[in-house]
């Protein structure tokens, strides 16, 4: 099954200029202000304006020039400073922005053009919205298209369909870096722009379309459209739809997704999804799996693990107990906040108590960090002398910083110490 987009958000950047920023941003020594930004800018407007001394500006002004900038945020917060959004909001009104700016834009030199779009953006100047809508389809250059774009998505432009085809056209999707602002754009135009593009001949486009209705809100278009895709497309294709079922927490999933299963492409993501459904009849059908095994499959586990259902997580705490499970079975305490909800703690504790595999037990304990009540603190307490030193391990590192009274006795800190040095 293909692994969905890379959406997390990432540094914001282009391959040639990300080292610049970040090694300039941690070694820039006394940041310019506003007064000396327009000096250089006005220095700028000579038609020679080079690629250095482009650089150069990058790295004295990069909190007034790439504010949207992940490391220029982190690098700034390190050092208590804040980052305003948009830095340079008064300059776009000041005679030396609104006689150049255009000039600037329409310039031969591509770093001018660079320089124009990274201003626009930092002063929020929306009324050159569809100048730059015209130049991601006109620019040549990598990184002028980049910087245009970027600028069109830190604006937060309406006009979310040639956005959506320059990224299908410019981004990499593996190595996603303009996507986690595409999302965050109006959400009524990002689903009508998918349903735009759900049926277009370019698969990277049906891929991405599929992926933004994830982030959408459900209607019954948007189910019929996806469940289509899911039968139609291109076996190769069909988990990116899977996907977005699953995100949206889609019911009556049977019909569409059984026949899927047998599938390595899309099994795991379609129980994934059915896991996630609502209905009544497709959790009756993935609890019908798991009483025809012994030993169950690690995807199988991980779909109810996985899921945003409570009662499947809880589902699966008793599966951890009474099923066999692989060897290479992994899970990590962090894929599932609900594992350390109110909710579950009873559940959790009850398991425990009585699961035997260490390599479970190691993992699972952690979810008790920050427990302070009785129960869950004398269960941390006895792992403190499990025969197992992973278990005996991540229980000391959990109970590290416990604030019980019970952990700060003589005989459990040193049981903690000796537990963390094994």
């Amino acid at each position: 099954m293909p692994s969905k987009f890379n959406l997390k958000p990432i540094v914001i950047g282009i391959i040639f200029f990300s080292n610049i920023l970040f090694w300039n941003s941690v070694f820039a020594q006394g940041k310019k202000s506003t007064d000396d930004f327009s000096k250089d800018f006005t220095k700028a407007l000579n038609k020679n304006f080079s690629e250095q001394e482009l650089n150069k500006m990058f790295k004295v002004y990069d909190r007034l020039l790439t504010p949207h900038s992940d490391v220029t945020r982190l690098t700034e917060s390190l050092k208590g400073h804040e980052v305003s959004i948009f830095p340079l909001y008064n300059f776009k009104n000041e005679k030396l922005y609104t006689n150049n700016i255009n000039n600037l834009l329409n310039s031969s030199n591509p770093n001018q053009r660079i320089l124009a779009y990274l201003v626009i953006a930092s002063s929020d100047d929306v009324s050159k919205e569809n100048i730059l809508l015209t130049k991601i389809q006109t620019e040549k250059r990598e990184g002028n298209l980049i910087w245009a774009g970027m600028a069109l998505l830190y604006l937060h432009c309406d006009c979310t369909t040639p956005i959506f085809d320059f990224l299908v056209k410019n981004e990499d999707f593996g190595d996603a870096h303009m996507l986690p602002l595409f999302i965050r754009l109006n959400k009524d135009s990002l689903q009508q722009t998918a349903y735009n593009r759900i049926n277009s001949s370019d698969a990277k486009a049906k891929v991405l379309a599929a992926q933004i209705l994830s982030v959408t809100n459900l209607n019954a278009k948007t189910e019929k459209v996806l469940k289509q895709a899911v039968q139609n497309w291109d076996m190769n294709l069909k988990g990116y739809a899977i996907y977005s079922i699953k995100q949206l927490q889609l019911g009556n999933l049977l019909e569409t997704l059984k026949p899927l299963l047998d599938s390595p492409k899309t099994r795991h993501i379609s129980l994934e999804a059915l896991a996630n459904s609502p209905t009544e009849s497709d959790q009756q059908y993935l609890r019908g799996l798991v009483s025809g095994q012994d030993t169950l499959s690690n995807d199988l586990l991980n779909c109810f693990y996985q899921s945003t259902n409570e009662k499947n997580v809880k589902f699966w705490l008793q599966l951890l107990n009474t099923k066999l499970i692989h060897n290479d079975y992994y899970f990590s305490i962090f894929d599932q906040p609900l594992i350390r909800s109110e909710g579950l703690l009873q559940q959790l504790q009850d398991a425990l108590q009585t699961i035997k595999n260490p390599k479970i037990l190691g993992e699972l304990v952690r979810a008790l960090r920050d427990r302070t009540d009785d129960k869950s603190v004398e269960i941390m307490i006895a792992f403190l002398k499990y025969d197992n030193s992973t278990v005996r391990y991540w229980t000391a590192k959990t109970l590290q910083n416990n604030g019980s009274p019970k952990t700060k006795e003589q005989e459990v800190k040193q049981l903690i110490d000796k537990d963390l040095k094994d």
